[in-house]
């Protein structure tokens, strides 16, 4: 265990309360807040101002840093990096920045100037951080983004600068002009041999794709984009769905008995939870995303007049997220089905005491964030999967696959049923071929009938 904890140091995965209490002292240049001022460690693009949390993670020595001045003039983002290492020439020297960005005569003949000349990465990289965050950017042209989104995106990003680094060009130097194709080829080709999935190579590609035409669409900077050619690997082309029998033998290995896990660092965590059996089968039997399934409460159980079960009321976050921010419209919502097995699993959930209550389905007594709890039911499905010795091509993403794939060979109506926009999307990302041909074999198709 201690061998562990020291692997981890040394890939900075982890930091005792000592080391952080030891990174706070390390030394910074002077600081004092000022409007616009920041101190940046050119080393690793953190902006390490003493008011940030542990220096924002940065641990690299004082050399590395840099004054930096950021200013906002007439809704533009104007940055540069500081020639002076003291602070009130620093300030001084802002000061005299400002003032001559001020002036109507000389800042057109900067702007002329900005046009033409160089624009450093590095600066790029933070005017795209901060486009994506919609900082400075008009009402109307506000995307909303995750997050999540905007931070992997960045760091996709700053993986490329890194690889520039790499192979020994200057980036803290470097004009975004002067990466030409070729510079992107040799990354791109490198990318291709040290990413494994195709999901995971085109993120990092086309994340490079936003960052060049974030420059010449928003920042209209006078480049051709060097990844716009840049194709993209097609990444679901044989959906799958989990055999009826799999399904069977996984939930019957999901038990408190031997369901420790240990990663790799040698941490143990127990993968079951009371409720962790019920999520499987209700991601199996509604057909919703992990999240939406951790979402559904008591209160979405619509019931007919007769006090029969009509349909079990589930929500779109990912459409929802995507043309409903702001919440202008109404929310999208999905009616599930009532099958045999969702009404069994919703009996064994006492629904009937629970009817009508803002609790959820899942663990409604405890205060995890939903979100967790759909990293758990991944986490837990992963562990029982390979605990029962089920093939490592399916995940608990294929439940839905499963369900979309079933829904449209027994009844034909998966288009009209809500779960995605268009027939299309269903059809390349959900539909199992092979359980589709499988049907028709078993319903007896024939090409020619034979007759008497």
């Amino acid at each position: 265990k201690i061998d562990a904890i020291k692997k981890l140091k040394k890939k900075k995965y982890y930091l005792s309360s000592r080391e952080r209490t030891k990174n706070k002292k390390l030394k910074t240049l002077k600081f004092k807040k000022f409007k616009g001022l920041h101190i940046v460690c050119k080393k690793c693009n953190k902006s390490i101002e003493i008011n940030n949390a542990e220096y924002n993670g940065c641990n690299h020595p004082i050399e590395k840093q840099r004054y930096k001045a950021v200013i906002r003039i007439d809704g533009f983002r104007k940055t540069k990096d500081l020639a002076s290492r003291e602070y009130d020439d620093a300030v001084a020297e802002l000061i005299a920045w400002k003032k001559e960005l001020e002036s109507p005569i000389k800042l057109t003949i900067n702007e002329k100037e900005e046009k033409q000349g160089p624009e450093l990465l590095e600066d790029c990289i933070y005017m795209f951080s901060d486009w994506l965050e919609n900082v400075d950017v008009p009402k109307h042209e506000q995307k909303h983004r995750s997050n999540r989104y905007i931070r992997e995106t960045t760091s996709y990003v700053l993986k490329f600068q890194k690889y520039l680094d790499s192979i020994g060009v200057n980036t803290s130097k470097l004009s975004v002009k002067s990466i030409n194709k070729e510079l992107f080829g040799n990354y791109y080709e490198y990318v291709e041999k040290n990413t494994i999935s195709p999901a995971s190579f085109n993120h990092h590609i086309r994340a490079i794709k936003s960052f060049f035409k974030f420059l010449v669409d928003e920042k209209q900077l006078l480049l051709v984009s060097p990844a716009k050619k840049a194709k993209l690997k097609y990444e679901n082309p044989n959906p799958i769905s989990i055999k009826d029998e799999d399904f069977k033998k996984l939930l019957s290995f999901v038990t408190e008995n031997d369901s420790i896990e240990v990663s790799k660092t040698g941490k143990r965590r127990s993968r079951y939870k009371h409720w962790i059996k019920d999520s499987f089968e209700l991601a199996a039997y509604t057909g919703m995303r992990l999240q939406e399934v951790a979402e559904l409460k008591y209160s979405d159980i619509i019931i007919e007049r007769t006090g029969d079960l009509e349909y079990l009321r589930g929500t779109d976050l990912k459409f929802n997220r995507t043309h409903n921010w702001g919440n202008t419209l109404a929310p999208k919502y999905v009616p599930i089905p009532i099958t045999p097995e969702l009404e069994d699993l919703l009996n064994r959930l006492n629904y009937q005491q629970h009817l009508d209550e803002d609790r959820y389905l899942l663990d409604g007594d405890c205060n995890m964030k939903r979100a967790s709890l759909a990293k758990e039911m991944s986490h837990a499905f992963t562990f029982y999967r390979k605990k029962a010795g089920l093939p490592s091509n399916i995940s608990i993403k294929h439940l839905r696959k499963t369900f979309l794939t079933k829904l449209q060979v027994q009844t034909g109506m998966v288009q009209f049923a809500g779960y995605q926009k268009t027939l299309s999307v269903i059809d390349k990302n959900y539909m199992d071929k092979r359980a589709i041909t499988k049907e028709i074999k078993n319903r007896g198709f024939k090409i020619f009938v034979q007759q008497n």
